[in-house]
């Protein structure tokens, strides 16, 4: 199958307008154009993309497969043409960290890599430390701030820095229920072997492999997590302990560099080691 790039604009004008009249307008050709550009669609695939109905044409459950995917198909393309015709050659930077880190770290290392900003295509990847691992050992990546129980050996800086509670402000203390990240986890292992050692019952209420999952957990006031001191988001209380909940360990923070990695991966690691000297 060989569809032209013609007929899969047409067939989303069709699908976002639900007329062909309409879509041809959109399209400046005419309605017995559109038509025709329709049916050969329909030939290629094989079958109807919309039903005819009183108020206009209503896609078929193949059609509305086939939007999306021609979103898609269109998106890269005008996006490859765009910057082919009118960006300059850009330096690309593949860094990793997970989500906590990102939200207090990515905005400084932007704001410091300052006009060398234009001259690149930033690509973040915010996943799980171990995950991180495997990206740079495939080359995904070329920079990464990790915590894992043991420094790796491709560490180029390491730092010790304070694990904080984070809890809402109206939690009434009780049975430690924790929002964590999945086995594996050094801020899980930090709260779980914490609590075990003074003794507090405690249980994983909520699992997730997103930030977001977890911070929402802590705002519905049930359940309790783990967050570097300073990056908490607004609106849940950092504590160092409370009841129930004893002072955590500091925890590492490792910086991993590529040994081949590009000049923009060196220049945003010597930016990050920065920001790491500054927040210990």
């Amino acid at each position: 199958m060989d569809i032209e790039l013609r007929l899969l604009r047409s067939f989303v004008a069709i699908h976002e307008s639900g007329s062909i009249s309409r879509a041809a307008e959109r399209m400046a050709c005419t309605q017995a154009a559109m038509s025709m550009r329709l049916k050969m669609l329909e030939t290629e695939i094989g079958a109807p993309l919309f039903l005819r109905r009183p108020g206009g044409l209503v896609p078929t459950p193949r059609g509305a497969e086939f939007y999306a995917k021609a979103l898609g198909v269109l998106s890269s393309y005008d996006e490859m043409m765009s910057v082919t015709r009118h960006r300059p050659p850009r330096n690309r930077l593949r860094i990793g960290m997970p989500d906590d880190y990102a939200s207090g770290w990515l905005a400084a290392l932007m704001r410091a890599l300052g006009r060398d900003l234009h001259r690149l295509e930033v690509e973040v990847t915010c996943d799980l430390s171990a995950n991180l691992m495997a990206a740079l050992e495939r080359r995904d990546i070329e920079l990464a701030l990790v915590t894992t129980a043991a420094r790796p050996v491709q560490a180029i800086h390491s730092v010790d820095l304070p694990l904080v509670w984070l809890v809402h402000p109206d939690r009434t203390p009780g049975e430690a229920v924790l929002a964590a990240y999945p086995e594996g986890c050094v801020f899980r292992r930090a709260m779980t072997q914490t609590l075990d050692r003074a003794g507090v019952p405690w249980r994983v209420g909520v699992q997730s492999r997103s930030q977001a999952g977890i911070f929402a957990a802590v705002r519905s006031g049930r359940a309790v997590t783990a967050v570097l001191q300073g990056a908490e988001p607004p609106g849940l209380l950092p504590i160092a302990s409370g009841a129930n909940l004893p002072a955590l360990p500091d925890v590492a923070v490792h910086l991993i560099l590529a040994p081949d990695a590009a000049r923009p991966a060196r220049q945003a690691a010597d930016i990050l080691k920065s920001c790491l000297l500054a927040h210990a």
